[in-house]
């Protein structure tokens, strides 16, 4: 993969995803590239290819990918002569004149294209950064995505979503959805001997012989489907792509469908960035340790199908799951129920544990944390509560080994049609790590998110009430809290100190946020807007 860490942020993020179509070719990685495009989408092409070839004067047919917005026949046609054989052709059309997919696909036909795919992105990738890209002509997927849209809040907005909706079915059915993505390859050259082809077109960087375009995925997928448990081999299986997230290290995942079954069945993840591979790895670890070490069978945990190389990246597929997030279903009246449920869910969890001495605890899972966040933010907290905290954590004592998921929030966590809990995204995970600490991740940003999101005006506060048992959300953080001791044995006594670490543990990755946002080293004045470093200065100053 290409290595563009030496941006900030913000910069790489907004590049990167302008150019997330390139999961829908066989490698994401072009070696050579032309663009018949200007502005933010050539920039971005030369950012993930290692050349960049000027489109008004080098056509010498060596390109891997060739890429163009609402091409004409005769761009079409340059696109042609500047691709290797066996090299990719990517489009966007973005005018009404264009007359749907199948006039796409003729278009791209005329001029010697083959295994022309058709894609529809949302949203356009003009204007903002796509977050879904469904292979049109596919009932199962398309389906998937209408229902799958958030609910809207308030008479403008339901009516403005009800509208949509609509505008939404009406042009998947009429094939006059915008903007239309193509995918398209050029013919390898075909040899008398097909093994001197095969040989020509592997030299060559790869090809549609080579490495797997995402129908060839599809095509492996469904040939393993009964042997993973899924039932007899469907006719065909469908995709939709999603490539959401905040930050550039997010990964890119396949959902994909057994048509005409709009429930997805498999979740198929790549790494978009290099960065982006050791948690995927983590993740498939994990899950893998979970199947072996859940006896009694804890529901809503992805079951890994194959953790495999695909196109040079680490592919991992797992078994998908489906249900509403508990980040929208939040509210002053359910959040105790949900909170009550995800509590009785990770003392499950903590059942399937291993002993741990005092001694191996601290120096593995305790020590590292504290040295890392006094290195990090220690020049702009109070020695006195360091010192306190250091004084807090070294009186824990031993604590089980348990699996810790380590992005507990309520984003994270669902509710399935059958209203059990299934829990996504386990790329931080520890499965060796502490009791209690996902259950008090997702308490307190479940209680900070009651009133439509996280206020960080008001997140002291907030979470100060959250420390209170006479306040409603304090009240029930209590009670779960007791609730979840009581299952797992917990010495209650030993809360406050895993609170502290918990916060101690998630400042790392906010550390890493902000070295990747401003590309080196970050100021105080940054630092001290640190969500975790807020958390643990209110747990420290009012958490006894």
């Amino acid at each position: 993969m290409v290595d563009n860490s030496f941006l900030p942020e913000e910069a790489r993020n907004r590049l990167l995803r302008r150019v997330d179509w390139r999961f829908l070719l066989p490698s994401p990685q072009p070696r050579k590239s032309i663009c018949f495009a200007n502005g933010l989408l050539s920039r971005a092409v030369k950012l993930i290819s290692e050349q960049v070839v000027d489109h008004t004067v080098d056509l010498f047919g060596d390109c891997d990918l060739a890429v163009a917005t609402n091409p004409k026949r005769t761009t079409l046609e340059k696109a042609w002569n500047a691709l290797r054989p066996g090299g990719f052709c990517y489009i966007e059309c973005y005018s009404p004149l264009t007359g749907g997919s199948q006039r796409i696909r003729r278009r791209m036909a005329a001029t010697g294209f083959e295994g022309v795919t058709c894609y529809w992105a949302w949203p356009w990738p003009c204007f903002s950064s796509p977050r879904s890209w469904l292979l049109l002509g596919e009932s199962g997927a398309s389906r998937h995505f209408l229902l799958s849209r958030p609910p809207a809040r308030g008479i403008v907005r339901r009516f403005r979503h009800a509208s949509l909706q609509l505008l939404w079915r009406a042009s998947l059915l009429l094939d006059l959805t915008l903007p239309i993505c193509a995918v398209a390859y050029k013919p390898p050259l075909r040899a008398p001997d097909s093994s001197r082809t095969d040989s020509h077109v592997r030299s060559s960087g790869g090809s549609s012989g080579d490495a797997a375009t995402p129908r060839q995925l599809l095509e492996r997928i469904r040939a393993r489907w009964s042997g993973w448990g899924f039932g007899p081999t469907p006719g065909r299986l469908s995709s939709l792509i999603l490539t959401g997230g905040h930050r550039s290290i997010g990964k890119v995942v396949w959902l994909v469908f057994a048509e005409p079954d709009h429930h997805p069945r498999v979740a198929v993840k790549l790494p978009r960035v290099p960065e982006s591979i050791p948690g995927l790895n983590r993740e498939a670890t994990t899950l893998r340790y979970l199947q072996t070490l859940n006896s009694h069978g804890i529901s809503g945990i992805p079951r890994v199908l194959f953790c495999e190389e695909h196109s040079g990246l680490l592919t991992v597929g797992e078994t998908a799951l489906v249900g509403q997030p508990l980040a929208r279903l939040l509210t002053p009246e359910s959040f105790r129920s949900l909170s009550m449920k995800v509590t009785a869910w990770l003392a499950d969890l903590a059942g399937q544990r291993v002993s741990d001495s005092p001694v191996r605890s601290w120096n593995r899972l305790v020590q590292p944390v504290l040295d890392d966040f006094t290195k990090s933010f220690g020049r702009v907290v109070d020695p006195g509560m360091l010192r306190e905290t250091e004084n807090v954590l070294m009186s824990l004592g031993a604590l089980p080994a348990v699996c810790e998921q380590r992005d507990f929030g309520p984003w994270n966590v669902l509710l399935t049609a059958a209203g059990e809990l299934a829990v996504l995204d386990w790329e931080s995970s520890e499965p060796q790590g502490l009791p209690a600490m996902d259950l008090i991740y997702f308490l307190s940003f479940s209680a900070l998110s009651l009133h439509g999101g996280i206020d960080p005006a008001l997140i002291r506060a907030r979470y100060r009430d959250t420390l209170n048992p006479s306040t409603p959300t304090g009240g029930v953080v209590r009670e779960c809290v007791e609730r979840y001791a009581a299952a797992t044995g917990l010495d209650p006594a030993q809360l406050r100190g895993l609170r502290l670490l918990c916060w101690l543990l998630h400042s790392r990755s906010e550390y890493g946020w902000f070295i990747a946002d401003f590309a080196k080293k970050p100021e105080p004045e940054n630092l001290r807007r640190s969500i975790f470093l807020s958390f643990w200065e209110q747990e420290i100053r009012h958490g006894a």
